[in-house]
């Protein structure tokens, strides 16, 4: 298990501050602020041991449009891709972005694998240097995975279905491309499942995909992966019969096949991140930061890096809890302009409030207010 600390870690955040769990108001994670509504359980999914069943595959295969292999987490996947990703040498590096979740570059460095980043804040210089990447393994005949977030978290970028594919197609045999797909459930169309024909006949691309993120059910652990069936067939047997539990089977049959509730929540995610933006604008204009990202479930922003520490510990002492994402953290430089600047930049990210709760709402509008007359 990795040591690193992610957001959502709201035990920690009261120890530090000693402010009780219960009180804080969580805008560290990506996770929709109006989960789906958990229906009933019947007592057998606590009784029976949790085989998968049909109605469960159906409504997997009904969502993502694709059968796949289900998972505690998508966490659980990432921890087995090194060791079961087939190739011509089972040394291959992996090119990783250089902002984006860790546990991807940390699974690789448990396995002893070389790493290479392209930068992951700039869409044309993450474009260029993939393509750079790609094109020298053509010309030396050597491979190397290639891990793709989509969007990125926390950085915002996304590659369209197309571009994908044709890096895919151009890949050295034995490697493969990677897309971890967590956020995209907002724009489904943009999956490269979504042309699911094509990604079937390529046969070098895993699709990771959460469950918890839109649901907004992050303790259900459920993930799922999408790949040739050589490679499911792998993770299945190093996952076990009974990789995903009764209830969380139950709840994921009802909102897979819950078209409805999908359609409105898009909306209302929209509408939230519309009005979480609206109630930071003040701050982030007195402090100039750059908006990278606001349209999905978290809006991130760069800028001084004490600036940042010192919005997020003001923040964090008022019970609010939002993500500081440090340059060293993810191998990058984020400062503006590095030949001539001593000042660093670092990101910051915030998951949504949900405006029909006014609670939340109030209470981060009347912290950012207080932090700004701290200011004048």
């Amino acid at each position: 298990m990795s040591d690193l600390i992610h957001g959502g870690d709201l035990i920690s955040a009261s120890a530090q501050y000693g402010i009780p769990v219960e009180e804080w108001l969580d805008l560290s994670t990506g996770i929709n602020p109006v989960p789906y509504p958990v229906p009933q359980i019947s007592e057998h999914c606590f009784q029976q041991l949790p085989y998968q069943s049909a109605e469960f595959k159906s409504a997997v295969k009904n969502y993502y449009g694709a059968e796949g292999v289900a998972a505690n987490g998508t966490q659980q996947i990432i921890e087995l891709l090194p060791s079961v990703l087939p190739s011509v040498s089972q040394e291959l590096p992996i090119l990783l972005p250089d902002c984006g979740y860790q546990e991807h570059r940390y699974s690789w460095q448990q396995h002893g694998r070389a790493i290479n980043y392209y930068p992951a804040t700039d869409q044309k210089a993450a474009e260029q240097c993939i393509q750079e990447c790609i094109e020298q393994q053509l010309n030396t005949g050597v491979a190397m995975h290639l891990l793709l977030i989509n969007p990125n978290n926390p950085t915002g970028i996304r590659f369209s279905p197309k571009q994908i594919y044709r890096w895919a197609e151009q890949m050295q045999q034995g490697a493969y491309l990677i897309v971890d797909e967590a956020f995209i459930d907002l724009s489904p169309e943009q999956s490269v499942l979504s042309d699911y024909d094509r990604f079937e006949q390529l046969g070098n691309i895993l699709v990771l995909r959460s469950f918890g993120k839109f649901f907004g059910l992050a303790g259900i652990r459920l993930g799922f992966a999408f790949a040739n069936q050589q490679i499911l067939q792998q993770l299945q047997t190093e996952l076990g019969p009974w990789a995903v539990n009764g209830p969380a089977q139950a709840v994921a049959i009802a909102a897979f096949n819950d078209a409805k509730w999908q359609a409105e929540a898009r909306q209302k995610i929209r509408q939230n991140a519309q009005a979480t933006l609206e109630l930071w604008q003040p701050l982030l204009r007195t402090f100039n930061a750059e908006l990278l990202s606001c349209d999905g479930l978290f809006l991130t922003v760069k800028l001084d890096a004490e600036k940042a520490k010192q919005i997020y510990q003001f923040l964090a002492e008022q019970g609010i809890l939002i993500r500081l994402v440090l340059d060293d953290e993810f191998n990058c430089d984020l400062s503006a302009d590095k030949a001539q600047s001593d000042s660093k930049n670092c990101l910051l990210r915030s998951g949504l409030v949900d405006t029909q709760n006014a609670d939340p709402c109030e209470k981060l509008k009347r912290v950012i207010s207080e932090l700004l007359l701290t200011l004048e």
